[in-house]
């Protein structure tokens, strides 16, 4: 690791005219890696790990950083690696590669996707028109300003809708408030637990420039010059006194709510996780911000209401706020590529 390198920062700073002076297939792979490594996941936690093959890269969930009270079945988790391939496929397109993805069901194993990748003359135009907003995707746990989502910029995000009709399905206006009350509820739910606050408490950090995972205390609102001493937040949430209210005003201060729905199967997650990486790039390069509001997909008996208010055959895995708001200004930190690469094969 370079000695200037910040987890914050370097990570997201990619020249992407390096990649015209890379002549090996193996090297190629792994500048496509540093794309892959920039979706979101849950907490922060970046779930995943890669292995360059002589065919592309082999995809595996990193289930030593699972979120065992938050996310015990690992939907979350699971969803977080399908965002990572999505991201490696749409630089693959970028740089004139098409990227096919083949699952592997086997639940005991932790390889879950292989990619084959081949050199073409015609890249999948809709992949590579979302490579720029990689870079520029952030979640924003801000307040957002309430006003509707314009039309051409809104038109965008249901060009995505329509693309996974099965995937997403949008909260209906007059139903907006109950969503809000169920995640009010669950939130306080979530907070009598105190395995669960430790879980969350246990991946909040230091806006110190030191960490590689993780989430700043910053983020979930609290003033720099406490979020710079992370000790002091944790006891605040280990000790349940951050929950609900801020979250309810999260959601009220949307323009539009999203479910997104999946089966709960290990495949079906994966998909549901790269249909919402199209989803975040789009509102991303549309000029939209976005955060998850997921407490009330997280309490086992509030599912099944969440799935109602998505009339959806599916159960509910994830809630998206989307709205306008100031863009974040600081980058969540990153591991390495070499962090998350396994030996290859030619290693």
């Amino acid at each position: 690791m370079h000695e200037t390198f910040d987890p914050r920062v370097t990570p997201w700073q990619i020249d992407v005219s390096e990649f015209e002076e890379i002549e090996s297939m193996h090297d190629q792979m792994q500048f496509l890696l540093r794309f892959a490594v920039l979706a979101p996941s849950s907490r922060n936690t970046q779930p995943w790990i890669f292995r360059i093959t002589a065919d592309g890269v082999d995809v595996y969930a990193d289930y030593s950083r699972r979120l065992t009270t938050i996310d015990p079945d690992d939907r979350e988790l699971l969803m977080s690696v399908g965002a990572a391939i999505t991201n490696f496929r749409i630089a693959a397109a970028h740089f004139g590669f098409t990227a096919s993805v083949r699952y592997h069901t086997q639940p005991e194993h932790e390889l879950v996707a292989s990619i084959n990748v081949r050199e073409t003359c015609l890249p999948d135009p809709h992949l590579s028109s979302l490579f720029a907003a990689i870079p520029k995707r952030h979640t924003n746990r801000a307040l957002f300003d309430h006003k509707p989502i314009g039309p051409r910029a809104w038109s965008r995000v249901c060009d995505v809708l329509e693309r996974f009709p099965e995937t997403f399905n949008a909260v209906l206006p007059d139903e907006k408030h109950q969503a809000a009350k169920l995640i009010d509820y669950a939130e306080r739910v979530q907070m009598t637990r105190p395995a669960l606050r430790a879980e969350m408490a246990d991946w909040i950090r230091a806006d110190d420039g030191l960490h590689t995972d993780g989430i700043a205390a910053e983020a979930f609102g609290v003033p720099r010059f406490l979020a710079s001493r992370a000790s002091w937040f944790v006891r605040q949430f280990e000790a349940g006194a951050w929950h609900g209210p801020r979250d309810r005003r999260l959601a009220d201060s949307a323009s539009e709510l999203l479910i997104v729905c999946a089966n709960d199967d290990r495949v079906s997650l994966l998909q549901a996780g790269e249909a919402l990486e199209h989803l975040l790039l789009t509102i991303t390069d549309a000029g939209l911000q976005y955060s998850f509001l997921n407490q009330a997909i997280e309490v086992k008996s509030l599912r099944e209401r969440v799935k109602m208010l998505a009339d959806s055959k599916t159960p509910a895995q994830l809630l998206i706020r989307i709205g306008t708001a100031l863009p974040v200004d600081q980058m969540t930190p990153r591991r390495t590529v070499g962090s998350v690469n396994m030996r290859t094969e030619h290693s």
